[in-house]
């Protein structure tokens, strides 16, 4: 849902690599944060926490490396384990869109960002399956899965619009910016997510309140999602902006404006995967 419009400024040449820096993922240690020079001044990294302030794209890499190249990426192994981190989207208003998700990289070749990055949604003109464990901001959040038909790292095109659930939908008390809620956006939060080939899961606890729901619910497609949870890199990003029509994602909960990205932020921290 979320790049291929985004960054065509960015594609129109190829995009040097750049290290951000170490990030600790409880049970496995640290991994790298990469991105594309171009998101050099939109990230920042410490040893536990990531943080996007205006935009931005990275990846989760297993070692530093200042250039890329298709070894490069950390290939979370996803399937029956739990991925969690906190997250604070106090600073991501209506219609703008910080997301954490999975995507099978690298692409079979380098794309015109020269990073190998692909998605469900045809980004850097390569297809790959795609599983957005977080598209959300102050108002709502949603996950979606995104399969694709070919195989072997070669995707011939994949379901764009996937296989969604909105936390809204669920529960519209379940998440926004009052104390009303059971998750206040206002103040940070953890967010797990659990997936296997019967059950794909996000949970959320604040304070001692808790929140979960299940994601999609056909179990066919669940099934086919899975076979992608042994090869895929996480990716976060933060995206928007006026003449962006972000309706799927908040329209339903009334917020209203246009996204002004360059005043927004996500932070993404104590991750961790069980």
């Amino acid at each position: 849902m979320k790049v291929a419009l985004l960054f065509l400024g960015a594609f129109l040449a190829p995009a040097l690599a750049k290290n951000f820096g170490g990030i600790n993922v409880d049970g496995v240690g640290t991994v790298y944060v990469v991105g594309p020079d171009w998101a050099g001044s939109f990230v920042q990294v410490s040893s536990n926490e990531l943080k996007l302030n205006g935009g931005g794209r990275i990846y989760f890499a297993k070692t530093p490396s200042d250039s890329f190249s298709p070894d490069i990426y950390w290939k979370t192994p996803l399937n029956d384990k739990h991925f969690s981190y906190t997250i604070d989207v106090s600073r991501v208003e209506c219609h703008c869109n910080s997301a954490g998700y999975f995507i099978e990289m690298p692409g079979n070749n380098p794309g015109d960002g020269a990073d190998y990055y692909c998605d469900a949604n045809f980004g850097n003109n390569i297809w790959c399956p795609e599983y957005d464990t977080w598209e959300g901001n102050k108002h709502t959040m949603a996950a979606t899965l995104h399969t694709c038909s070919g195989g072997n790292g070669y995707w011939d095109n994949c379901d764009r619009g996937g296989c969604q659930t909105n936390a809204f939908r669920v529960n519209s008390n379940m998440m926004c910016p009052e104390d009303r809620c059971t998750i206040n956006t206002n103040r940070p939060f953890t967010v797990s997510h659990y997936q296997t080939s019967g059950q794909v899961n996000v949970w959320m606890e604040q304070e001692g309140r808790t929140a979960s729901f299940d994601v999609c619910g056909d179990g066919g497609y669940m099934g086919n999602m899975a076979q992608s949870y042994g090869g895929m890199v996480f990716s976060a990003s933060l995206w928007g902006g006026p003449g962006i029509n972000m309706d799927w994602l908040d329209g339903m909960t009334g917020c209203w404006g246009d996204c002004h990205i360059e005043s927004n932020a996500v932070t993404f921290s104590n991750f961790n995967l069980w």
